[in-house]
């Protein structure tokens, strides 16, 4: 086991090590300009940030059906993100095999946040109807699950997640 331990970290420090920014947006952008957010600033105050790059520590998960960052200290499921094609990241090699591994990654990623999506409502639409398409339209993800989401362009940092960090909170369940 201390073995495997070992030669994971030696794996995430070389890896880590030649990471370089791919996305288009953060490329333009010096890393040294990037503004590091947390995942709740960014639920909290999203109009701020929407389509803005920006650096974020998160724990990653990925499943069959999702794939999502989130933040211990802000564990609800509101203020989870939606996480698309993280194939496309660097150095996305290794962010699959601890999610292999794990299930979930802790990371330091830039990328973009997107807010939710705006809705256009035809005009003479019904309000119900027009609240209806506001509230499943504005999402992301799997079943419209996630009210934000976030592109991933670097991860500048990946470490395995201990067992005993929380996951978030899914109408009032635990995740074990």
């Amino acid at each position: 086991m201390r073995c495997t331990t070992l030669l994971l970290a030696a794996l995430v420090s070389y890896l880590a090590s030649v990471a370089h920014p791919c996305g288009a947006q953060s490329a333009s952008i010096a890393p040294d300009r990037i503004e590091t957010v947390s995942l709740c600033e960014l639920t909290n105050s999203w109009r701020r940030y929407d389509h803005k790059v920006v650096r974020i520590d998160a724990i990653y998960a990925a499943g069959n059906e999702t794939s999502e960052v989130y933040d211990t200290g802000c564990p609800g499921s509101d203020r989870t993100a939606w996480v698309p094609d993280f194939e496309k990241a660097t150095p996305a090699s290794m962010v699959a095999t601890l999610l292999r591994l794990y299930g979930r990654v802790r990371v330091r990623a830039v990328g973009e946040f997107d807010g939710p999506k705006k809705v256009d409502i035809p005009p003479n639409t019904p309000p119900k109807f027009a609240d209806l398409m506001r509230a499943i339209n504005s999402r992301y993800g799997h079943q419209n699950k996630w009210d934000f989401q976030f592109v991933f362009s670097t991860i500048e940092h990946i470490e395995p997640v201990a067992a005993n960090d929380p996951w978030p909170h899914w109408s009032g369940e635990k995740r074990q």
